[in-house]
């Protein structure tokens, strides 16, 4: 586990963050400019779940990358 193996786990890491970000947006994320006035308590139960899942991807991408190695940090 080598800088190169760290780089490229920590890229891998954020791809998948993004990913899981983007593809539970529409899902998860409707806000509306009535509920942003509001100020309602769910809209931010829903945006930290939102970003908690993709966090929660980002860490599950680096464990597996930890356990079963990178195949790009071996070339």
């Amino acid at each position: 586990m080598d800088k190169k193996f760290w780089k490229a786990a920590i890229t891998r890491a954020i791809r998948t963050v993004a990913q899981n970000l983007a593809s539970t947006l529409p899902v998860g994320l409707v806000i509306t400019s009535d509920m942003i006035q509001k100020a309602d308590w769910n809209i931010v139960y829903i945006v930290l779940a939102w970003l908690v899942t993709g966090l929660l991807g980002g860490v599950a991408s680096m464990l597996t990358s930890i356990a079963t190695g990178l195949p790009e940090a071996d070339k």
